[in-house]
């Protein structure tokens, strides 16, 4: 499949985020950069943190830094750049960021105690994307299929053990492989793989780009039962649809029900206060302008971003949030 086909909506969003992760002025150079380690430069990651320097760096000459943009295999590899000050801010999931304080896998016997929460972002979805061809209709029918979990590092590959189980599979029966979601849409319009596992915000890249090819795909919608389940045993997930609306070429109308776990940007409790107090005041004091900078965030509320259990607040967002009112 060709990756750079016309297709509106998703030449839209591509636009989007490449405008996101272009700097705002060339004088924000004169000051360090502070990174923010996100994801693959089609995931939705990658498009939250652009949108979050994109709203910060005008005020450079206030504040004495910049934000940038940094690529990277996803969530595991964030906090792990974070916790080893290779990185200042991350983004990952909550259900990551409680195993990596907590070292459970992938992060037996060295826990990440000192991450810090700076903002809840939006909420992502455990989404099957399947060829149509493959007569994958439910995940009970992944059982022999070819599937994609994603690279190693990425939510989506350490999730993808625990999600077969869960749904009644034993791993070994799905004939799985680890690439980059970045490149699943290929290799499912290829023919190399049946079916994609991702855990990802909407609208995505990589739901566009999987249905604007000649083999049609599905969304595979979880058992009600399932998705009680899970969410009642675990209080960081919780029951959310998947919008069809923004694939019209998706064999699938209607919402999707599915599992979502909201995203965090992170931080570690030696980043100092003061930058943390300036991108917390800076993302929420222009919010309606920060919603605007890609649909993801569009659903997200101030209280939303202030409210993050699973890790403590670092004293420099707890501070601003307080100013704010958002939290007691």
């Amino acid at each position: 499949m060709t990756r750079h086909r016309r297709y509106p909506r998703l030449m839209a969003l591509l636009v989007t985020v490449t405008v996101l992760s272009v700097p705002c002025s060339l004088t924000a150079f004169q000051y360090p950069s502070l990174t923010i380690s996100s994801g693959t430069t089609t995931g939705s990651y990658y498009a939250a943190a652009s949108a979050i320097a994109k709203v910060f760096n005008p005020s450079s000459g206030r504040n004495g830094v910049r934000l940038a943009t940094v690529a990277s295999p996803g969530s595991v590899a964030n906090i792990d750049q974070v916790a080893d000050g290779k990185a200042a801010f991350g983004i990952a999931e909550t259900e990551l960021l409680r195993r990596a304080t907590q070292g459970i896998r992938p992060w037996e016997g060295k826990a990440r105690s000192g991450l810090r929460a700076v903002l809840g972002l939006y909420v992502e979805s455990v989404t099957v994307v399947a060829a149509v061809d493959s007569g994958i209709k439910r995940v009970s029918d992944l059982k022999g299929k070819r599937l994609n979990i994603g690279a190693p590092g990425s939510i989506d590959n350490t999730y993808a053990r625990a999600f077969l189980q869960m749904s009644g599979l034993n791993p070994g029966e799905v004939v799985t492989s680890q690439h980059s979601t970045a490149i699943a849409p290929e290799l499912l319009q290829k023919g190399d793989i049946d079916a994609y596992l991702c855990i990802i915000g909407h609208p995505n890249l990589t739901v566009l780009e999987a249905s604007a090819g000649k083999r049609k795909v599905t969304l595979i919608s979880l058992d009600d039962a399932l998705i009680q389940q899970v969410v009642s045993h675990n209080p960081l997930l919780m029951a959310v649809a998947i919008p069809t609306n923004f694939y019209p070429n998706v064999e699938v109308s209607g919402k999707v029900p599915t599992i979502g776990l909201r995203a965090v940007l992170f931080t570690s409790a030696d980043q100092p206060e003061a930058n943390v107090y300036a991108v917390v005041r800076e993302v929420i004091s222009n919010f309606d302008l920060f919603r605007r900078q890609h649909p993801i965030l569009q659903d997200l509320s101030p209280r939303d971003a202030a409210r993050v259990a699973v890790i403590p607040l670092h004293p420099g967002a707890l501070r601003y949030f307080k100013e704010a009112g958002l939290v007691p």
